[in-house]
C-alpha cells in the first residue's frame, strides 16, 4: 500500500461541527447589534484567526473585531463541549478501513486539544487515533504546512507516505505544501479549478477510502 497515514482535519470533515461555528459567528454578532448574513461565515472554514479577523473588519468596520472574534470562538467552545458531536457520513468506514488496513491515524485540527479530545471521546472513536495535532502546537497555521508536518512527525511516517483528509481549502494548501496526497471532502465549499488540481475529491469518507488503493 503506498501510503502508510491518513491524517484527519477535525471540524466539517470528522464530525458535522462547522454548523455550530457558523452560528456562533452570528450571535457574536448580534450581540454587538449586526446582523451577520449566514452565508458570511462560510468564508471563514479553516482560516486562521488572523485572516477571520482581516475580513471581518473590512465588512464590518462597526465591528469590534477583536471582541466579534473571541466571543465567537467562545460560543462555539462552549456549545462543543455541551454535546456529542455528529459523525460526518463515513466516519466508521474509514476508521474500521484504517485499522483492519495497519493504517497509521492522526488528527491535525485548528481546533484546541481539549475540543478535540472532547469530541472523540464523547462520540466513542478516541481509540482509533494514533496522535493529536493542534494549532496549539505550532508557529503557523494553515494552510502553512506546520500542523500537517506535526502530525507525521507524530506517526513517524514521512508526509509523502501519508494523507490529508480535508473539508477546507486552507487545509488542502497546507497538506500540498507539506508534501502530503490531498483529498477533499466537500462540505461549506465546494472545490475551485485551483484546489481541484491540488487535489482529489471524494463525496464522502466512506468513498476516500479508494485513495489508499491508487
Amino acid at each position: 500500500m503506498k501510503y502508510k497515514a491518513a491524517i484527519f482535519d477535525q471540524d466539517g470533515l470528522l464530525f458535522d461541527t462547522e454548523k455550530t461555528y457558523q452560528a456562533s459567528w452570528i450571535e457574536a454578532g448580534r450581540l454587538q447589534g449586526v446582523e451577520i448574513p449566514k452565508e458570511f461565515p462560510k468564508r471563514f472554514c479553516g482560516l486562521s484567526p488572523k485572516d477571520i479577523a482581516e475580513i471581518v473588519s473590512e465588512a464590518y468596520p462597526e465591528l469590534d473585531v477583536t471582541e466579534y472574534c473571541e466571543t465567537a470562538v467562545r460560543l462555539a467552545r462552549s456549545a462543543q463541549l455541551a454535546s456529542t458531536p455528529e459523525p460526518k457520513p463515513g466516519l466508521s468506514t474509514m476508521l474500521e478501513f484504517c485499522r483492519a488496513n495497519g493504517i497509521k491515524t492522526a488528527i491535525a485540527s485548528s481546533s484546541a486539544m481539549h475540543i478535540v479530545q472532547h469530541n472523540i471521546r464523547s462520540a466513542g472513536v478516541a481509540e482509533f487515533f494514533d496522535a493529536v495535532a493542534t494549532a496549539e502546537e505550532v508557529a503557523n497555521c494553515k494552510p502553512a504546512p506546520d500542523i500537517f508536518l506535526l502530525a507525521a512527525s507524530k506517526l513517524g511516517v514521512p508526509p509523502a507516505e501519508c494523507v490529508v483528509f480535508e473539508d477546507a481549502f486552507s487545509g488542502i494548501r497546507g497538506a500540498a505544501a507539506a508534501g502530503c496526497a490531498a483529498v477533499l471532502i466537500p462540505d461549506q465549499l465546494q472545490p475551485t479549478d485551483e484546489i481541484a488540481a491540488i487535489c482529489t475529491v471524494f463525496p464522502d469518507l466512506a468513498a476516500a477510502t479508494a485513495v489508499f488503493n491508487r
